[in-house]
């Protein structure tokens, strides 16, 4: 029912319920009519009976005073003239409250009186009969009682004249409000339409050109006129906003292509700007080679310059035995010196000689690797003990300790130049960054196997790295010595050598002043059986 209303076009819901509204008003105010009338008239029933009732009471009241029943009788039957009453009964009261049946009337012979008297309310209503018991008095005492039954004959013979009246003009109102409805509703409705299709074709059809015309000067006029001028600030703005799109289209274009011309400039740049790190990574490689051979070169010159001392020094004493020898004056004691001058010096040149070898040995190791970067299996501790000797021109100026903590069972197979370059740079940087001018620094480096993998781990207990720096640390050009020769590259290229030479991680722990701690997890098998 709801669903059907709902559907219902807005003309026809008014004209509903323009009837609804109006036929229920007028039956609303049949009804309210009908019952004041109907009740007006039993009002009247009432009062006729009584008076009909006390003219009886007092004409029967001698009749009953002298046992005179069919004078009584006589006198209550002249009620069938009434068509209204159906009975009546006259009681003698003996006694102080008890009453015997003395005389009767009842318009239906065939209906059996009631005799013993039925006490009640001085008048009621019951199933549609009116009953009216009224004492019959002599001097003011009362000798008996009337019972007086009245139908509602009347009440329903007026019920049905009244609806006989007013169910025509019921009919003929509601046949007037259903042509005023209608009436109504073609003057609201039509011109409510005429706006729902105007909006339905602005709608669906953006057609801002159809314009609603609404003869009238009241709010639908107002409503017309609104509509219309809505319709013209819609064209303008659709005409706006088809202008802005073209625009928009066209600047969209534009932009493609300075997008497309920015990015293949960005690529050149990016291009160049790898090719340049790239370059300045080399150079900080080759640099730190340079400076790794001049530090060994200078640390060769010592020994040497010692070894040719003591040559020097044994080609003068060899001389003199010579002469002596040669002149006869050669004596056991002189012999005696010379042979302690002699070994002095050889063990001078064998140890400085050595010293120089080990030198060699340490940077050949380290220099080689760095520079065919050709993967081989060797020996984790005493290559880093190479590295560590290769770096002891830089090593020696300082008080600095290292201690190796790395087992030396531990074997490896990767490009050994990636374990030093990452190794040299791990210590070059405690050297720059981590510990102050005359500082006594500790550095500790361990390695230990764990499965296929080989947990290495860095720590010094220099003055730490801020939050800020670390969290970009491995970025490159990242640097504390900005201006001080520290180009930022360090840390970059360790990563770079962990993660992409050695397929490995590496991560670093440190707060100021607490010192710093990298952690590198590498497989034992190298980075090409891990891939």
């Amino acid at each position: 029912m709801r669903q059907w209303f709902i559907r219902l076009g807005f003309g026809k819901k008014i004209q509903l319920l323009m009837n609804l509204v109006s036929m229920g008003v007028l039956t609303i105010a049949i009804v309210v009519i009908g019952l004041g009338f109907y009740g007006e008239f039993k009002s009247n029933l009432e009062d006729r009976v009584l008076q009909k009732s006390n003219m009886l009471a007092d004409a029967s009241a001698v009749g009953v005073v002298f046992d005179q029943s069919e004078s009584v009788s006589i006198l209550i039957g002249s009620l069938a003239v009434d068509e209204g009453v159906k009975s009546a009964v006259v009681y003698k009261k003996q006694g102080s409250a008890d009453y015997q049946y003395f005389a009767h009337y009842s318009r239906d012979k065939d209906v059996q009186i009631e005799r013993a008297y039925q006490r009640g309310a001085v008048q009621e209503w019951r199933g549609g009969v009116f009953i009216l018991r009224l004492p019959i008095l002599v001097d003011n005492e009362e000798v008996g009682r009337l019972i007086l039954t009245e139908e509602n004959t009347y009440l329903a013979d007026f019920a049905l004249n009244s609806l006989f009246y007013m169910l025509p003009v019921l009919i003929v109102s509601m046949i007037l409000v259903w042509f005023i409805s209608r009436s109504v509703q073609g003057r609201l409705a039509s011109p409510l339409s005429e706006l729902t299709q105007a909006v339905h074709e602005v709608a669906y059809n953006q057609d801002y050109g159809k314009l609603v015309e609404i003869v009238s000067d009241d709010e639908l006029g107002e409503l017309g006129n609104a509509f219309n001028h809505m319709l013209a600030k819609l064209a303008q703005h659709e005409a706006f906003r088809v202008e802005k799109e073209t625009e928009i289209i066209k600047l969209n274009a534009e932009l493609e292509e300075k997008v497309f011309d920015r990015t293949k400039e960005l690529k050149t740049s990016l291009d160049n700007l790898k090719l340049t790190q790239q370059q300045l990574v080399e150079q900080e490689k080759m640099a730190s080679l340079g400076e790794l051979v001049a530090g060994v070169a200078h640390e060769i010159n010592t020994p040497i310059g010692v070894g040719i001392t003591a040559v020097s020094h044994l080609g003068d004493s060899i001389e003199l035995i010579r002469k002596s020898f040669e002149n006869g004056s050669l004596t056991k004691t002189q012999f005696s010196d010379m042979i302690s001058v002699i070994t002095e010096s050889a063990g001078i040149v064998g140890s400085n000689l050595k010293r120089a070898a080990d030198l060699v040995k340490a940077f050949k190791a380290v220099a080689v690797d760095q520079s065919s970067a050709e993967p081989r299996l060797f020996i984790l501790s005493s290559y880093i003990e190479d590295i560590l000797t290769s770096l002891r021109p830089k090593l020696k100026r300082t008080l600095h300790k290292i201690e190796l903590d790395i087992d030396e069972n531990i074997e490896l197979f990767c490009d050994p130049g990636l374990i030093s370059q990452i190794v040299s740079n791990l210590v070059m940087n405690s050297l720059h960054h981590a510990f102050k001018p005359g500082q006594i620094g500790h550095i500790k480096i361990s390695a230990h196997r764990v499965g296929e993998t080989l947990h290495f781990t860095y720590t010094d207990d220099g003055s730490g790295i801020e939050e800020k720096i670390l969290s970009r640390l491995f970025d490159p050009f990242v640097t504390t010595k900005r201006g001080q020769g520290g180009s930022g590259l360090g840390t970059h290229i360790i990563y770079n050598l962990v993660t992409q030479g050695l397929g490995g991680r590496i991560q670093c722990f440190s707060e100021l002043d607490k010192g710093v701690r990298f952690d590198i997890t590498l497989p034992l098998s190298g980075p090409s059986e891990t891939t």
